[in-house]
Order: C-alpha cells, then sequence, then structure tokens
C-alpha cells in the first residue's frame, strides 16, 4: 500500500509538473497584443531541458510560434522572437515577424527587408491542383518554379505595416507557398 502511494504521488506531482510548465508558457501569448486571446496550445515540441518550438492557436485562424532555449524565449535571424501565421478559408494569408515586445520587425536578411508578408491566392483552382501534387508527394517533390504562372502573388510590408513599393508585382512558387503554409522554416 504504501508502494502505490508512493507511485501515486510521484504521478501526481509528475503530471502537476508538466501542467504547470505548460501553463507557463502562455505568458508569451498573452503579452502579444496582435494574437487574439484566448488561446490554446496547437503544437508543443518543448523537451524535458526547455528546448524546443511551441505554437498557439485561437478563434480567428491566428498561430502564434516562438522557440525557447533553457525555458526562455529564444531569438532568431535580426531579433525576430514571434512569428504570427494568419488563416482565411485554410489559405495562409499573412505572416507578421515580431521582435520579444511584440512589435513588428523587419529583417535585412529578407528578401526586401520586410517585416510582413502578405499572400493573395490569384488561381486557387491552380493552386489546388498543384497541392494535391505536393501533399501526394508528402512535400518531397521535386517541382519546377511555377512562379511564372502567376499563381501566389506576396506583398510586403515594413516594420510600420507600410507597404514596400517593389518596381514590379512579386510571385512565389506552390511549392514555396506549401511550405510556408505549414510552417517549415524559421527565421
Amino acid at each position: 500500500m504504501k508502494s502505490f502511494f508512493s507511485l501515486f504521488l510521484g504521478l501526481f506531482l509528475c503530471v502537476s509538473s508538466f501542467a504547470q510548465s505548460a501553463e507557463n508558457y502562455h505568458v508569451y501569448p498573452n503579452q502579444i497584443k496582435r494574437f487574439s486571446k484566448p488561446a490554446r496550445i496547437l503544437h508543443n515540441d518543448i523537451n524535458a531541458e526547455g528546448n524546443g518550438s511551441i505554437e498557439f492557436t485561437n478563434a480567428k485562424n491566428q498561430i502564434l510560434r516562438f522557440r525557447l532555449q533553457n525555458n526562455k524565449l529564444q531569438l532568431g535571424s535580426c531579433r525576430i522572437a514571434f512569428e504570427i501565421y494568419y488563416y482565411e478559408n485554410n489559405y495562409l494569408r499573412r505572416i507578421e515577424s515580431l521582435d520579444s515586445n511584440g512589435n513588428l520587425i523587419g529583417c535585412n536578411l529578407k528578401l526586401n527587408g520586410e517585416a510582413v508578408t502578405e499572400y493573395i491566392v490569384e488561381k486557387p483552382y491552380l493552386y489546388l491542383q498543384k497541392k494535391k501534387l505536393i501533399d501526394d508527394g508528402e512535400g518531397n517533390i521535386d517541382m519546377k518554379d511555377d512562379s511564372n504562372e502567376k499563381i501566389i502573388r506576396v506583398q510586403y510590408f515594413d516594420a510600420h505595416n507600410k507597404p514596400i513599393i517593389l518596381s514590379k508585382p512579386i510571385y512565389i512558387s506552390s511549392k514555396t507557398y506549401w511550405q510556408d503554409n505549414i510552417r517549415m522554416g524559421w527565421p
């Protein structure tokens, strides 16, 4: 009986510790004004040492993601700490890069120093055909760059959320959009 009680106590403390650490992660989305609350954990890849990534989602189809190292916010390239992904009707519409204070932050390592990338699917039917091919290959498909087919256009914005004016529209490939849509890359 004593060993059963010890086992039960140990299990309780373990579950309590996990719940407490998961609860502590809510501190981060709560400090980001651009991210709607309430939020719930969508994906948690934080290991026992406090290293990994975590994603939160909400009723507005936003996904906030960030990484931790030793349970502390890890900054990426250009001091980007958070990214917010905005979805509408299962299409990625916008990605915002934020600093540790939740402010938009541009990055000179990106193509145009943008803080925000907005996606416009101009030919949804054609994209869905290409997406099916990519999905069937689970992303492991070598596709030719189809950006010249003008399927997905991007618009970039600076850290003040002002459009970055370019000499001509920028189109990206269906595979690049697919990868962005499933949040494959990190800054």
